[in-house]
């Protein structure tokens, strides 16, 4: 079952399976490829990419909670120079389409970044992640820095706490939204430092489901779920309440195979 995520856009961006992987989950691709037959998935969405290298968060960046986890990388990557470097020949072979995720900033240094990933012919399409507390002004120039920079087809993804205020604003120039950023939070690690990050686990598939209820009345772009999908039946409730695909992230920390299991069968329910 193909579906399309950019209906109005030029190029478009067509996907063999609605599930996919979500940023911060697979590295820049290969990162589950032994594990995993990633031809399974309809996408892969990288890492954060930005024009210059990130150094990230200290350690430790990861804490257990009582139902999930909380992960603070501080976006660290090397710079979107090395990362076409290091991946353009990998995904071009990856047998999956690759959607780049560029953190939303400077709108300068935006342009350049997607200009460089559009240039490479084996990106699929463009996320930006909007960070939780921005403002719809804010949004609206992010947005556009990436739609003059390239051509391909431009996904916005919210922060969950606030995607039903921004909707709106980022419809009028995404192909698609994606519903959403997981929320902030802080939990006591091992060692008993506090960990600062965004917070991932089965929880967020209620505040999903509601986020994506509201919003599908408000805009009528293609809507990505993602948050808490953890089994066949989380990613068939919110394709069934509105999304036209999901993406999964905690499980692939917690249980990748499950993660393809859940691919493999989107489209046979009954199996």
């Amino acid at each position: 079952m193909t579906i399309e995520l950019a209906p109005q856009h030029k190029i478009g961006l067509p996907l063999a399976n609605p599930v996919m992987i979500a940023s911060g989950c697979a590295g820049y691709g290969p990162a589950y490829q032994r594990l995993l037959d990633l031809s399974t998935f309809g996408a892969i969405v990288t890492n954060p990419i930005t024009l210059r290298p990130q150094r990230g968060a200290r350690s430790p960046r990861w804490a257990e909670t009582t139902t999930g986890f909380v992960l603070g990388t501080g976006q660290q990557n090397p710079g979107v120079r090395k990362i076409i470097q290091r991946y353009d020949k990998i995904w071009a072979r990856l047998g999956t389409a690759v959607i780049a995720h560029l953190p939303a900033g400077d709108p300068d240094d935006l342009q350049r970044t997607a200009r460089a990933l559009a240039g490479t012919g084996h990106v699929a399409a463009i996320e930006l992640g909007v960070p939780a507390g921005a403002y719809p002004d804010e949004l609206d120039h992010w947005t556009r820095a990436v739609r003059e920079a390239c051509l391909l087809p431009l996904l916005v993804k919210l922060p969950l706490e606030t995607a039903a205020n921004l909707a709106s604003t980022a419809a009028a120039s995404a192909d698609g939204l994606v519903i959403g950023r997981p929320p902030l939070g802080a939990a006591v690690s091992a060692g008993g430092e506090v960990v600062t990050g965004h917070l991932y686990g089965p929880a967020l598939h209620a505040l999903t489901l509601h986020a994506l209820r509201v919003i599908k009345d408000r805009v009528e772009l293609p809507l990505v779920a993602v948050g808490g999908i953890h089994s066949l039946a989380d990613a068939q409730a919110l394709l069934q309440a509105g999304a036209k695909a999901v993406q999964l992230d905690s499980l692939l920390f917690i249980d990748p195979r499950q993660a393809e299991t859940i691919a493999q069968n989107i489209n046979h329910p009954k199996i």
